[in-house]
């Protein structure tokens, strides 16, 4: 009678284990041959299918995987049904725990009719629908994948939950992911499992919006989602801050002291919070206050002030220093502040200087600068970087464009480093998401008639020479109204509001009318008059929530009353002063949690794992003459591809 799979698995198990654990009495030589002397050789002979099982199940517990499809690959030639295809299967699961996903397709068409029995077609797919989730086919992985309670054995359920999970994540549903990912709760064992499984859950918990969150809690759900969306919850609304974070944690532990996440996770959070928090004694504001950048930084410093002495937990001093545009100069400053006490620093804003503390083998204290180094990919230990670059705006307008189903864009930027510094960035962005940039073109920056640029880029100069062709031929005047170009579903512009207000009407004269226009915050100032402002109507752009959503924000309405006339041309470096502020507690949090995003002056913010601070951005369209807040488009589904 042949072992049934249960019972070789079983095998494997246990001669695993003992291999492991109690170190089996192999040969000195690792042979897993026996001493001839031994009385009790006999019976602790292996046979060879024995020893591959054996070895084979090593691998996978070292993921060595490679080596252990082979074995099981061999195993699978020498074994008969039903053995057989669970051997098969454990091939093509090698490959997928491997990140070998490209190989598992090609793998089980070769294979013949009856390789995998009927009762092993669920386990086939599940694992067929991991490899196309690896290959970033995700719909695809979610339509292949069986229904979770059509699965019997529990470790295939575990890891089509798993998929599932991660599927669901990638099309925007962290909550539906978190649920899933508790299912798999009750399948694991070891606590390396246990701890990532629920770094799994936070993190698709920290990527739910605020309201998302609270409308779920209102609706009907299990103990075990509520204790971890309050959790989540309690996390948020603490900021992360030990002093808030602890007598709720102890509430929560009240409410559910036997839930899976309280005998390590709330406890590893609190003091994760102690951990990350940054909290300094002593602030440095380094700013340049004399040359071409000083009344920047003096609208960034009263923003800074502003927001100092607003906050009721504020213990740290501060101090303000004048920082040089001197490379040298500002290095000796820079470490001249760290041995007055500085435990954080704020600025500089020039880039040459952050490029120079990314140079720095190290930074002693944490830094916040006001701009962005030239070196994107460089990056130091306590460097943060943030700033209101206009680059990415181009690429938050790219997104949106594209979420809003516009692939082939027509570019028009001013003929300054400026605009092309923005062109680079829309473009990059927009085609390695699947769109195509079919024409671009730079108008002259300082004058006022871009009839030349804008008729060369819709293709209306070919038109008129068509025209002048027909007319020469039949000698007498055709009645022609000139055609832009059709290959096109948008355009981007970039320019300040007075470049914008004349190259709309421009465009819309010369037959694009009907052509959606996009564009980034520049061509909306800071003391509008929607009289002047009728000329931008339908261009959609984005901005911060300071210049769009401040009706109900007390930091406007008392920066505008104490400033009134800075906070008029300077209005968004005061919103970036508050914020430079208000973020250094959450920053070192921030960037070990990238997904994670707070709401402020200048956008939802959030910091990637080199330090640099990301803006979400709102976006409008002007109508008659005035600022008007759209629907920000769901850029979840966003995806490298070609056009459509």
């Amino acid at each position: 009678m042949k072992p049934t799979r249960s019972i070789l698995f079983l095998l494997a198990l246990i001669l695993g284990l003992a291999a492991c654990e109690s170190g089996r009495q192999f040969g000195s030589d690792g042979s897993g041959t026996t001493s001839p002397g031994d009385p009790d050789a006999a019976s602790e002979i292996l046979t060879p299918t024995e020893e591959d099982i054996i070895t084979a199940f090593q691998y996978e517990v070292d993921k060595q995987w490679l080596e252990a499809s082979v074995l099981y690959d061999k195993l699978a030639q020498s074994a008969t049904q039903p053995e057989r295809s669970s051997y098969l299967l454990k091939v093509a699961l090698m490959y997928f725990e491997g990140g070998f996903y490209e190989e598992i397709d090609p793998y089980f068409d070769q294979l013949g009719e009856q390789d995998i029995i009927e009762l092993d077609l669920n386990y086939r797919e599940t694992i067929r629908a991991g490899g196309y989730l690896g290959e970033g086919k995700i719909y695809q992985s979610l339509a292949a994948l069986p229904e979770i309670e059509e699965i019997i054995d529990y470790r295939y359920k575990a890891l089509a939950l798993r998929i599932r999970s991660r599927g669901v994540l990638a099309i925007g549903k962290p909550l539906e992911s978190a649920k899933l990912r508790m299912q798999i709760s009750q399948f694991l064992q070891t606590p390396q499992e246990i701890e990532e499984n629920h770094d799994f859950i936070w993190d698709a918990l920290n990527r739910i919006s605020e309201p998302a969150m609270i409308r779920a809690l209102a609706e009907q759900i299990t103990y075990e989602v509520r204790g971890w969306l309050e959790l989540n919850l309690i996390a948020r609304r603490s900021n992360m801050l030990p002093v808030k974070m602890e007598p709720w944690i102890d509430q929560w532990y009240q409410l559910y002291g036997d839930h899976s996440a309280a005998p390590r996770y709330a406890i590893s959070l609190l003091e994760e919070s102690k951990r990350i928090y940054i909290n300094p004694t002593r602030i440095a504001l380094m700013l340049p206050f004399s040359g071409r950048l000083e009344k920047v930084a003096e609208a960034i410093q009263n923003g800074f002030l502003y927001a100092y002495y607003q906050d009721p937990e504020q213990i740290a001093d501060l101090e303000i220093i004048n920082a040089s545009n001197n490379p040298a100069e500002f290095n000796l400053q820079y470490e001249q502040a760290i041995q007055d006490g500085a435990d954080f620093i704020v600025g500089p804003i020039a880039k040459d200087l952050i490029d120079l503390l990314q140079q720095r083998e190290q930074l002693e204290v944490p830094t916040l600068t006001l701009n962005y180094g030239n070196d994107q990919s460089e990056t130091r230990l306590n460097l943060y970087q943030f700033g209101l670059r206009p680059e990415d705006e181009a690429v938050q307008i790219a997104d949106y464009a594209l979420a809003q189903g516009r692939h082939h864009a027509l570019v028009l930027v001013p003929d300054t480093e400026w605009g092309y510094r923005l062109q680079r960035a829309f473009s990059h962005r927009f085609e390695s998401l699947g769109g195509h940039v079919v024409d671009s073109s730079s108008y002259p920056a300082k004058k006022n008639d871009y009839s030349t640029e804008i008729k060369n880029l819709l293709n209306l100069t070919t038109s008129n020479h068509r025209k002048s062709i027909l007319q020469q031929v039949i000698k007498e005047q055709v009645k022609f109204d000139a055609r832009r170009r059709q290959d096109v579903d948008m355009i981007f512009i970039a320019g300040n509001s007075r470049q914008a207000r004349l190259i709309k009407p421009q465009l819309k004269f010369h037959h694009a009318q009907d052509l959606p226009v996009y564009s980034t915050s520049h061509i909306s100032a800071s003391n509008s008059n929607p009289d002047d402002d009728r000329d931008l109507d339908e261009i959609l752009f984005v901005d911060i929530p300071w210049m769009l959503d401040n009706h109900s924000n007390r930091d406007h309405q008392q920066i505008s009353r104490l400033w009134p006339d800075e906070s008029q041309r300077f209005s968004r470096l005061f919103a970036l002063g508050i914020d430079a502020y208000r973020m250094i507690p959450s920053l070192r949090r921030l960037m070990i949690n990238p997904e994670e995003s707070l709401p402020h002056n200048t956008g939802k913010l959030s910091v990637d794992k080199n330090g640099r601070v990301k803006r979400s951005l709102m976006m409008a369209t002007y109508e008659k003459g005035r600022a008007k807040l759209l629907e920000v488009p769901d850029t979840q589904n966003l995806a490298p591809g070609l056009p459509p």
